[in-house]
């Protein structure tokens, strides 16, 4: 991978996110926010996700698309050894290589949307993919046609795609109250054109964090959960996530002394007892 990788990430979209340095959940969260300043552009917007992503990946095109990239034969055998060294179906969640496979798999997807179908604002979030646009008739053309071309890769869009109206600028009520409520939920946020938030089921997980810590059960799981989560609320307008649940109710350099006492642990021997 340290041959492959970088070779690979040459050839993927600028905006294909997901297990690829500098590009994973705030980097697609930056891209959605600069495309929906374009309101004119970003009128509708489709949504999609394909069925059982790694699982329905054809080793043998990868392969064949991998050989094409890569002329020296070792590296093509060596590829070929790991993928099929996986008995199960397609690649396997979790394996080093699988991420830049998966990416480099959908890179066909990628060029057509952005290379012949004109998609101004287009971001892909592993198999997850937003495309904005000004006509919902155009929005539905590319739909059926991103069907034909992952059928071409043995790849099918789930049913439950959607192209739907966004929101109306703050300011501007015009339209239905749904039609202003509407916004792009994706990598964990739901975004608005003036402000954006926190998918609801993360934020259920977290407040339910916040109320155990609040009420004095500091320990490592909370503490790193706290930092997890904390990510999603800096990187959003959540000021009253923070006024109801943080401030002035849990102490953070208690959670920060949990984590670093952790840390301790593992230097002076290793692997945690904990974790044993």
């Amino acid at each position: 991978m340290l041959i492959v990788g970088p070779e690979l990430e040459k050839r993927f979209y600028r905006y294909s996110c997901a297990s690829i340095k500098g590009r994973g959940t705030h980097y697609a969260a930056q891209a959605i926010r600069r495309a929906t300043r374009d309101v004119r552009g970003t009128k509708y917007c489709l949504q999609l996700d394909f069925k059982s992503f790694y699982a329905s990946i054809d080793r043998g095109i990868l392969l064949k698309k991998l050989s094409r990239t890569f002329k020296d034969w070792r590296i093509v055998e060596a590829i070929r050894a790991v993928l099929y060294t996986y008995k199960g179906d397609g690649l396997p969640l979790g394996w080093y290589t699988s991420a830049h496979f998966a990416n480099f798999y959908l890179t066909q997807i990628d060029r057509f949307v952005k290379e012949e179908r004109y998609a101004k604002h287009y971001v892909r979030y592993m198999d997850d993919e937003v495309i904005y646009g000004a006509n919902k008739r155009k929005l539905h053309a590319i739909r059926k046609d991103i069907d034909l071309r992952a059928a071409q890769i043995v790849l099918r869009v789930k049913q439950n795609w959607q192209v739907y109206k966004m929101p109306y600028v703050r300011g501007h009520p015009t339209g239905s109250h749904k039609e202003r409520r509407r916004a792009t939920d994706f990598v964990g946020f739901r975004f608005y054109r003036y402000k954006t938030t926190i998918r609801r089921a993360i934020f259920l997980r977290a407040a339910r964090n916040l109320r155990a810590i609040a009420k004095g059960k500091y320990n490592i799981v909370r503490a790193r959960r706290y930092m997890a989560y904390n990510g999603y609320i800096a990187h959003s307008d959540s000021a009253s996530i923070r006024r109801n649940y943080i401030d002035g109710k849990i102490k953070i350099s208690k959670l920060r002394e949990e984590i670093s006492r952790e840390a301790k642990r593992f230097d002076a021997g290793g692997i945690c007892a904990a974790r044993i």
